[in-house]
C-alpha cells in the first residue's frame, strides 16, 4: 500500500470518525437516558477512550500496519485470537457505514418526506441510503490519498457547522432566558444508571470509537511513528471538547422539561427541531446540510478503514489470497472494498435505523478494544527492546484501567445486546475452526489455546450480564452496585490471565516476519 498519509489526515481520519452521527443523534439520545447528566457521559466516555487511545498510540506506532487492530492479537496470542478480533471488527466495522448513511438520510427525511417513519427507514429511505453507500465505495476505489484528501475538506466543514449550531443554540438559550430551566432540573434524574446506559446504549461511547482510524491506516502513512499517536491522541481531545460544547447547546435549548421527563423526549432531527422552533431556519438548513456532511465523512472513512482490516484477514491467511494481492493502480485493495461494501449494504435490512445498530456495534467494538491493553503489555514482556517511537509512561497502570474501563462498558450494554453478539461471535468461532481444522490439529498451543481466554471472558460476561442488575437487562440475581463490582474483579482477573497465557517470543517473531515478508518494515 502506497505511504501517503501525514498527519493531519491521519488526524482528520480519526476526528471525521468521531465527529459522525453521534453528535446529531447521539446527543439526543444519551440526553433521554441520563437527562442534563448526559453531559457527564460525553466527558466521562471520552477520558475512557483516551485510556484506549493512549495504549493504541504505543502499538500502531512501534507495528504500522494496515488493519492494525486485527493484527496485534494475533501477534500476541495467536490465530484464533486473531481471526475473531478481525471478525468482530468487521461485522462491527462495516456497521458503521451503515448506521451513518441512516443518520444522513433520517435527517435528510425533514426536507424530503417519506424516507423515515415511525423510528425506520421506509423503501424509499432505504434506497437513498443504499446509494450513500456506493459513493463511499467508490470514493475509497481511489485510493487512501484521494479518499484522505475529500475527509479532510469534509472536516474542516463538519467542525465549523458543529460550532455554529452549538453557538446559535447557546444564544438563543440566553436571549429567550431557558438557560433559567436548568435550576429547576433535577441533575441525574435517572440516577448513575442512566449516566451507564447513556454511556453504552445512548451512542456516547459509539461516538468516539473512531480515534482507531489513524491505526488502522497506520501501514500508508508517511511518517507512523510520529504521527500516529499525535493524531490518535488528539482526535480524542478534539472529539471530548466538541460533544460536551454539544450537549450543553441541547441541554439548555430543549424548552423546559416538566417532572424531569427526559425519556419522553421526541425529535426526529433534533438540532434541525429545536433551530426551527426557535425561529432560526437559516441555522437549521445549515445543520442539515452538516447532517448530510458529518455522518458522510465518517461512513466514508469507516468503509476504508473496515476494508483494511478485511485486507489484514488476507495477510493472516484468514481470507484467501486475492483480498490483499489484488491492488488497482491506485493502490487500493479492490477485492477487499467489494466485500466491506457488500456487508455494508446487507446491514440496511434488518437494522433499518440508527438506535437499532448502536448498542451492538458499541460493544462489538469495545470487545475488540479491551483487546489492546493486553497487546501492549504482552509486546512489553516479550520483546521488550523492541524500537518504540512513543512510549506509554505508567503503561501498567494505564493499561489495567483500560481494560476495567473496557469491560464495564460492555456489560452496560445490557443483555438484550449482548446475546445478539455472541451469537455473531459463535458463528466466528464455528468458521475458524472449520477453516484451519489442520493447522488447530498440527499445532494446537499456537493456534488456539492461548487464545482461549478471550472466550472464556466473553462467556463470563455474558452470564454476569444475565445475573446482573435489571437496569441492564438483567435478572436482577446479582443486585447494583454488586454487579459492578464483580465486573471489575473478573476484569482484573482476566486481564492478568490474558498476559500471562501470550504465545513464545520466537513464535511471535515467526509469526510477523511471515506477514511483512517484502515490506519496509523491521521486524
Amino acid at each position: 500500500m502506497k505511504k501517503s498519509l501525514n498527519l493531519l489526515q491521519l488526524t482528520f481520519a480519526s476526528t471525521s470518525a468521531i465527529i459522525g452521527s453521534g453528535w446529531l443523534l447521539g446527543i439526543y439520545v444519551s440526553a433521554k437516558y441520563a437527562g442534563p447528566a448526559s453531559i457527564f457521559s460525553w466527558f466521562i466516555s471520552g477520558f475512557a477512550i483516551m485510556l484506549i487511545a493512549l495504549v493504541y498510540s504505543e502499538l500502531g506506532a512501534m507495528i504500522p500496519a494496515a488493519g492494525g487492530l486485527a493484527r496485534y492479537p494475533k501477534y500476541t496470542h495467536g490465530a484464533f485470537l486473531g481471526f475473531i478480533t478481525s471478525w468482530i471488527l468487521i461485522i462491527a466495522g462495516a456497521a458503521v457505514s451503515t448506521i451513518e448513511t441512516e443518520a444522513t438520510v433520517q435527517y435528510l427525511n425533514f426536507y424530503i418526506h417519506n424516507l423515515f417513519v415511525d423510528q425506520t427507514l421506509t423503501h424509499l429511505g432505504l434506497i437513498f441510503a443504499f446509494f450513500i453507500l456506493i459513493f463511499f465505495f467508490l470514493l475509497n476505489l481511489f485510493g487512501a490519498k484521494i479518499f484522505a484528501k475529500t475527509n479532510t475538506f469534509l472536516t474542516y466543514f463538519k467542525i465549523l457547522i458543529l460550532i455554529i449550531a452549538a453557538t446559535a443554540l447557546i444564544y438563543v438559550s440566553v436571549r429567550n432566558d431557558n438557560i433559567k430551566n436548568l435550576a429547576s432540573y433535577n441533575l441525574m434524574p435517572y440516577g448513575y444508571d442512566g449516566i451507564m446506559k447513556s454511556i453504552s446504549l445512548g451512542g456516547v461511547v459509539f461516538s468516539y470509537l473512531g480515534f482507531r482510524q489513524a491505526i488502522d491506516l497506520s501501514g500508508e502513512a508517511k511518517k507512523p511513528g510520529r504521527d500516529v499517536p499525535i493524531a490518535t491522541i488528539l482526535s480524542v481531545v478534539i472529539g471530548i471538547m466538541a460533544y460536551t460544547l454539544l450537549a450543553f447547546s441541547f441541554i439548555v435549548s430543549v424548552p423546559q422539561v416538566k417532572n424531569n421527563s427526559w425519556n419522553m423526549l421526541n425529535f426526529s432531527s433534533p438540532f434541525v427541531n429545536l433551530l426551527n422552533l426557535y425561529g432560526l431556519p437559516v441555522f437549521a438548513l445549515i445543520v442539515v446540510f452538516g447532517a448530510v456532511i458529518s455522518p458522510f465523512a465518517t461512513g466514508l472513512v469507516y468503509m476504508g478503514t473496515t476494508s483494511r482490516v478485511t485486507y489484514a484477514m488476507s495477510k493472516m491467511k484468514f481470507l484467501p489470497k486475492s483480498f490483499h494481492l489484488n491492488f488497482n493502480r491506485y493502490g487500493t485493495a479492490y477485492i477487499s472494498l467489494i466485500f466491506t461494501f457488500f456487508l455494508s449494504v446487507l446491514y440496511l435490512l434488518p437494522f433499518p435505523s440508527w438506535q437499532s445498530l448502536v448498542g451492538i456495534i458499541t460493544s462489538g467494538m469495545v470487545l475488540t478494544y479491551v483487546l489492546g491493553p493486553i497487546g501492549l503489555m504482552t509486546f512489553r514482556k516479550l520483546d521488550p527492546h523492541r524500537k518504540r517511537p512513543f512510549y506509554l509512561p505508567f503503561a501498567n497502570t494505564i493499561s489495567l484501567l483500560a481494560f476495567i474501563v473496557g469491560t464495564l462498558i460492555i456489560y452496560w450494554s445490557g443483555f438484550d445486546v449482548l446475546w445478539k453478539l455472541g451469537i455473531g461471535i459463535s458463528a466466528g468461532v464455528i468458521l475458524f475452526l472449520f477453516t484451519n481444522f489442520n493447522k488447530i490439529k498440527n499445532k494446537l498451543r499456537e493456534t488456539v489455546i492461548s487464545g482461549l481466554w478471550f472466550l472464556f471472558y466473553i462467556i463470563v460476561i455474558l452470564i454476569v450480564s444475565f445475573l446482573g442488575s435489571k437496569n441492564f437487562g438483567g435478572n436482577n440475581t446479582i443486585k447494583s452496585p454488586y454487579d459492578l463490582i464483580t465486573v471489575i474483579l473478573l476484569a482484573v482477573l482476566f486481564y492478568f490471565i490474558a498476559i500471562n497465557t501470550s504465545i513464545k517470543k520466537e513464535e511471535m517473531k515467526m509469526i510477523m516476519e511471515e506477514e511483512f515478508i517484502g515490506e519496509e518494515f523491521e521486524i
